[in-house]
């Protein structure tokens, strides 16, 4: 059964969802949600995932990014240094959690940005990531949410008067700090070197140039990487703007990948 929580700082309050292992933990996963919209749209599959990892054996924590969900804070609230102070609070709070588990994180799509550079870095320590489509790429992950608020605003029938401006502190339901959205753009995960040692699993529908140049990376420096290919017929349409609302829960995706992250935990 989950159990909802906050945690962390009281002036920057966490909320978590625990999903207990069903059985003894062989593991643990730290959850984390794409960032702004695509958060709310992938709640499902994230929830499905960390229930069927639960079931075999795998303790999973989610939490709400700080100024999302139901996380203390604004919308406005949210930015880059934010983010990676959430992660640490939220990995630091799964490690003290009884019997020592080896701690896995997750990062879905946008998520591997924060995720990536918080993990990165020759003095580091090793880590074990598993990125579900990531987005490693700042400044095109900024440029694709701009131009889906354009769309939502002018091409979906949203405003048949018209008159409705995209401003700059506004996506996609989300009052933002520009100075967030900068942030983010500067941010090229392609190159960011992960401690020797490290275990990646990186689970797409495709590889575009970016990915390939990310994994490339980090098996140079001594990082083991294993790839895991979904189905492409299974893949959201992430950028269609007449779905845009619509839960993105690629069923066979989620299922497969929960498989396959149990069968490695086990």
């Amino acid at each position: 059964m989950t159990q909802p929580f906050h945690f962390g700082d009281p002036e920057r309050t966490l909320f978590g969802v625990r999903h207990p292992a069903a059985t003894t933990p062989c593991a643990a996963m730290l959850v984390c949600a794409p960032l702004l919209q695509d958060g709310i749209r992938c709640h499902r599959s994230l929830w499905a995932l960390a229930e069927a990892l639960a079931l075999a054996g795998t303790e999973v924590l989610r939490f709400d990014w700080f100024g999302s969900g139901d996380s203390g804070g604004d919308h406005v609230d949210i930015g880059f240094d934010g983010l990676l102070a959430d992660l640490r609070v939220a990995r630091a709070f799964l490690d003290t959690a009884p019997g020592g588990l080896p701690i896995r994180v997750l990062a879905y799509r946008s998520a591997a940005l924060p995720v990536l550079a918080q993990f990165a870095g020759p003095s580091a320590e090793p880590v074990d990531l598993v990125l579900w489509d990531p987005q490693l790429v700042g400044r095109a992950t900024v440029s694709d949410w701009r131009r889906q608020h354009v769309m939502q605003v002018r091409e979906t029938g949203r405003y048949p008067r018209g008159g409705v401006v995209a401003e700059r502190d506004e996506l996609l339901g989300f009052d933002v700090d520009p100075a967030f959205l900068d942030a983010l753009a500067g941010v090229d995960a392609t190159g960011i070197r992960l401690p020797a040692g490290s275990r990646v699993l990186v689970a797409a529908w495709e590889q575009d140039a970016d990915l390939r140049r990310f994994i490339a990376t980090q098996r140079a420096v001594g990082v083991t990487v294993e790839e895991v290919l979904l189905d492409p017929a299974d893949r959201p349409a992430w950028l269609e703007p007449k779905v845009f609302e619509h839960q993105a829960f690629p069923r066979r995706s989620v299922a497969g990948l929960a498989r396959h992250l149990a069968a490695e935990a086990a």
